[in-house]
């Protein structure tokens, strides 16, 4: 009863639309409707249809049981629950670990520390240089720097962590799986900054005037004030749990790599990478792209749901 007569009221208070705001309207939706059109239905049209095809000396037709039975076949492998696993890890790692440090530091830098303005500039300088050329200053780091200053000062002597010759390959996923972490940590402290300087001040003062310490206004007046930015990254984080080759291409070559530090988004990748064109590879790859898109976009709508509930 109570909605009904909340729906009447609701009604009753709308304000008809004029044809000029309808008209404003429609060409407002033309662009993200073009987008949606153009980059991904457009773009991935091809790929759809050949996650029901196979290829047959380059020529794609229409037999989706290959696809499937190679699908069934690597399901009940290890291999195959080892990539879903590292993908999983990478997510909550530089998801979530990423988020909980970067909203920390970013209050820091919001609250004007000491040498705040140069970590903000230090943090940035990844979002500009090249991708490649932070890859090979990290491995010779990691390959050349540590084991120098390891010598020197302690007079130890440190493996190359990366080097395909080390025989942990759980150590290099964890180094390549923090340099991943370092990408995107500059982004979230720049975007979570610019949040928390949309707070009022008045919200800050009256928080003084009350007593509040650092840590109490930090958990009681920033986190629920960016709460909506922080779940912006977690869902998107989520959208591309099955996507993210976490940097292992431009770390290693596939001879190089061992089956424990697979990424499923790098297991698609290679899978295109290795087979030509027309190869039946992009059939089985356009097939578990499609087959995961329909696993994790409930996830990301559940997850919206969840966060939206807790006033995110």
């Amino acid at each position: 009863m109570k909605k009904n007569v909340k729906r009447k009221i609701n009604r009753m208070n709308r304000t008809p639309l004029k044809k000029g705001d309808v008209i404003f309207y429609i060409v407002l939706l033309i662009i993200p409707l073009l987008q949606i059109g153009v980059f991904y239905f457009g773009v991935n049209f091809q790929s759809i249809l050949m996650a029901f095809q196979k290829s047959v000396d380059g020529v794609f037709i229409f037999d989706i049981m290959p696809n499937w039975n190679k699908f069934m076949a690597d399901i009940v492998t290890r291999e195959f629950w080892v990539m879903v696993k590292n993908s999983v890890l990478v997510y909550i790692f530089t998801s979530l670990t990423g988020t909980v440090l970067a909203t920390i530091f970013s209050y820091y830098i919001y609250k004007r520390r000491t040498l705040s303005n140069f970590f903000k500039f230090v943090l940035f300088v990844p979002s500009i240089l090249p991708g490649i050329l932070l890859v090979v200053m990290f491995s010779m780091f990691i390959s050349s720097g540590l084991p120098a200053y390891a010598d020197l000062l302690f007079g130890a002597k440190m493996p190359d962590y990366l080097s395909t010759d080390y025989a942990t390959s759980d150590i290099r996923f964890i180094l390549v799986t923090i340099f991943t972490i370092w990408m995107s940590f500059g982004s979230q402290v720049l975007v979570y900054t610019a949040a928390m300087d949309q707070i009022p001040h008045e919200i800050i003062e009256a928080g003084k005037l009350d007593g509040t310490t650092s840590l109490t206004e930090f958990i009681h007046i920033i986190l629920p004030s960016i709460l909506g930015t922080v779940s912006t990254f977690l869902i998107v984080g989520i959208a591309s749990i099955f996507t993210n080759q976490n940097n292992l291409f431009s770390f290693f070559r596939p001879k190089d790599m061992q089956y424990t530090e697979y990424t499923f988004g790098y297991y698609l990748f290679s899978i295109v990478y290795s087979g030509g064109a027309g190869s039946s590879g992009y059939c089985y790859a356009a097939f578990l792209g499609l087959l995961v898109t329909s696993i994790v976009a409930p996830l990301t709508l559940l997850a919206r749901k969840l966060l939206s509930k807790v006033g995110a």
